[in-house]
Formats: C-alpha cells, structure tokens, sequence
C-alpha cells in the first residue's frame, strides 16, 4: 500500500489551489463539494470559464501575486497545484518541509497525497486510488463501482447516521447485526425507494425487537478454496465481512485471510509443522461457546468443508448443541488444481469417474483399496500424499494401473508459488521428492491419461521434442 487512504475535513478550512486552467477548475469542483474555503492563486493562467463560474457563484477568493512570493503554507489545510508545466515543481520545492499536505495534479512524485478516483453519493463516497500511478484504471474502476451502487446509497448512509443515537450503547456485535437487518432488508429498500417514513416506522420496530443483544450468534463453515482469492465464492465472502470470529486452518492462505472484515477475530486453529495444533473436539467447543456468546462464527477451512475437511464432524457437534449453522461449499482442491495446469478430471475418450482419496501418511495410504481405482477409465486425486507417494504408486499398480500411466504432482495448486511435475506412476515418489523444497505447501497427485491433456504434460512433451531434434 503506497498511501494510507484517509478522508479529510475540510469544512470551512482554508484550501489553496494553484492555477486556473481546466485542471484546475476541475480540482475545484471537488473541494468545493467538500466545503472547502478555497482561495485561488492563478499563477499567471487566465480563468477558464468554469473557474469563472465559481469564482461569481461560489465565494472563491482570487489572490493576486506569484508563486515564488505569496505565502503557500499561511493555515492552509492543503495546497493542490494544477499549473501542468514546470510551475508545479517549483511550488513543490517551496512546499518541501513544510508540514502541510501539498498535490500536484498527476504529479504523485512531487506530492505528499494524491487525489483519488472518486465516487460521490452524499453521505456514501468510494475512493479507488492506484498510487497515482494508473489514474485511467482507477477510473475505469470507478466507473464499475458507479454501476453497481444504488442512486439512493448515499440518502441511505444519511438515514443511518440520523437513527445511530438510540442504541449507541449496544455491544459492537449488537450494533453491526442490526445495521446489517437494516441495510439488507425491507427497511434498507424503503428508503432506497424514497419511503423514508416507513423505513423510520421499520428501525423503530426492529430495534424493541432486538433490545440489544441476541441470544444466541450462529456457525457458518466456509470453503476457502485452494488458495486463490479469486476462487472465493460470492457467498464466502459475504460470510468473511459478516463475520465476529473466524477460526481458520493452516491452509487457508494470508491473501484469503486479508478478505476477512478488519475488526472480526481471527483465531488460528490448524496444526503446523512441529506442533501439537488444537484437537477437532477443542474446535468443536470453541465454534460453540463462541456461538453461545451471541457471536457470529466462521469456521474458514482450506478446499471444500466436506472434502476431506471433517466438516461433517463438525456439524454433528453444531447439531448436538442445538446451534444454527451454514455451509458455504469451496472449490475443492483437485477441481481449482486441475482447472488452472489446464487438465480436465474428465474426458469423454479417456475418463468417466472421479475418485478422491486421502493418503496423509503411509498407513492410510496402505489403507486403501486401491483395486476400484485401477481402472484407466478412471481419475485418482490423491490429496496430502506426499509422504505416501510410493505406498500410493504401488498400490495402483498392483491393482493394475499400467506403470506408465500419466501422473500430476501439484504443490501449493492456484497459488503464485505453485509448482508442478508430471510423470509416469511409476516415478511418483521421485516426482514427489521434487516438491521438498517446500514442505509447508500442500500437494496433490492427480493420476490419468487425462493428466496428458495438461498444459505442463503438453509443455514437457514439447521440450522433449525440441531437445530430441538439437534445438
């Protein structure tokens, strides 16, 4: 993060804006929205005719006098200069030192606080800042944020303001579901319709109905997918915002976590390599006292809740407490994997099944009957077996997978960091050992002919190829 986003006041402050060209007059625009005491230095730039309408129409204050003599700093609460040209370098020298935050109009070298990209709706304003180094994508994103805003959001954050004193003393939890009941439902939509009357009528009612506290929070146990933030679902997101507490495994990664809304607990319940880590029962205990407290708990699991991540444990001991819960699925590790090395699990010439197996260690890998999966019609995904590659091998091809069978090993799947080999079965384990460089990532076998379809299978055979003809 380049700038620390920050809203200032400048309500009957003192502004100071350089130059009187169309940037300027555009800058203007928008401190005067601001409320601001804008005095106008021109610095030699005849008034364009917006600046002209606001110097008539809106008390501007034109000062006369040159940049190198005129007093810039004189309890300015910031000085925004539009010259365009080499003006603003010299403004930016006699700003330097003095304390008081000073703009150069697409000059972010030369400032000590950008302007961002901004959407104006009243009391509701979204600014989308890019550094000052990519002004057009921050607009274009603008534009998209602009689209999907109601036109009356803003009379909405006016009418939460107006109705925030009556139950100010409300727990934090309290305040944010109650604003939530608001905002999401009918009275939030009364007064995007302008019905601001019902919508009074409806806080009133809702707020003797909550009296401040609920009774008992509730669970949602969410999939945070293998690794990629952009895998997140829309449902999985909307729980990490809502959330009090979010108790979270080794694998859901820090850029997932940072999705997570800023004030809500994040407690870490995994188990990382060299330590004990919490038992599933501790975590049972924990998703239900924290329930119990009112609270409204996100239990965040790497994948799929129910793949291979004792979410139906889980949901027995909800059942059994008598707690309200929610499943939001993710895309389960095999599924994102495959789809980002280009592999289809299944193909019309050469798989029809899926099977998912779970092989952490050696003996559950020689737990397995692996004679269902020796067909070739079939894909295995082989989750967390890295330390039973060679149990997992052999134990295919004594079922009767052809030895030569193609094979994926993906380590840290959809993520920056990802890393894959592919091979025959026969060499898993080698393939395997590849990956012990990195021995926190997880890995994932993914063993098929459709593993030939993959972009890295392609990319190999293409190297061979090339190295084959002395290229």
């Amino acid at each position: 993060m380049l700038h620390f986003p920050v809203f200032m006041k400048f309500s009957r402050r003192p502004v100071l804006l350089i130059g009187a060209g169309d940037a300027a007059a555009a800058k203007a625009s928008l401190l005067l929205a601001a409320g601001a005491d804008l005095r106008v230095l021109p610095a030699g730039d005849t008034p364009v005719a917006a600046m002209e309408s606001h110097v008539r129409d809106r008390g501007v204050t034109i000062i006369d006098g040159a940049i190198e003599t005129v007093d810039l700093t004189d309890k300015h609460a910031c000085v925004v200069s539009a010259c365009g040209d080499g003006r603003d370098e010299v403004v930016a020298a006699r700003m330097a030192g003095s304390g008081t935050p000073f703009n150069a109009v697409d000059r972010p070298d030369l400032s000590t606080f950008i302007v961002p990209a901004i959407v104006d709706r009243g009391d509701v304003v979204v600014a989308v800042g890019t550094g000052g180094g990519a002004p057009v994508l921050a607009r274009r994103l603008r534009e998209r944020i602009e689209a999907l805003l109601p036109e009356g959001i803003g009379r909405l954050g006016a009418f939460i303001a107006a109705h925030r004193a009556p139950i100010a003393a409300w727990s934090t939890a309290a305040r944010r579901r109650f604003w939530e009941r608001v905002i999401d439902g009918p009275i939030g939509a009364a007064v995007l319709a302008g019905r601001e009357g019902e919508a009074a009528a409806g806080v009133a009612s809702l707020r003797d109905a909550q009296t401040g506290e609920d009774a008992v929070g509730s669970v949602q146990l969410v999939g945070a997918g293998p690794g990629d933030p952009d895998l997140l679902t829309v449902k999985a997101l909307r729980a990490l915002q809502d959330a009090d507490i979010v108790l979270y495994d080794d694998l859901v990664t820090a850029p997932i976590l940072d999705r997570i809304r800023r004030d809500a607990e994040k407690v870490f319940v995994g188990k990382r390599a060299g330590t004990p880590g919490l038992g599933q029962e501790a975590i049972h205990r924990l998703m239900i006292d924290h329930a119990r407290s009112g609270r409204a708990v996100v239990r965040l699991k790497g994948g799929d809740p129910f793949v291979f991540g004792r979410g139906g444990e889980e949901i027995e001991a909800l059942r059994e407490a008598g707690i309200a819960f929610d499943v939001v699925p993710g895309i389960t590790a095999a599924v994102g994997c495959a789809a980002s090395l280009e592999l289809p699990l299944t193909h019309r010439r050469l798989a029809s099944r899926l099977a998912t197996v779970a092989a952490h260690r050696r003996a559950d890998a020689e737990a397995v009957n692996w004679q269902p999966l020796a067909d070739e019609d079939t894909t295995v995904a082989v989750y967390m077996g890295r330390s039973a590659a060679a149990t997992v091998a052999n134990g295919l091809i004594a079922a009767g997978r052809a030895p030569d069978t193609p094979v994926a090993v993906i380590a840290s799947g959809t993520r920056p960091d990802a890393v894959t080999h592919v091979g025959r079965l026969d060499g898993l384990p080698a393939l395997a050992a590849l990956t012990a460089a990195t021995p926190s990532a997880p890995v994932l076998f993914i063993v098929g002919d459709v593993v030939s379809l993959s972009r890295p299978w392609i990319d190999a055979a293409e190297t061979r190829f090339l190295a084959v003809a002395g290229e």
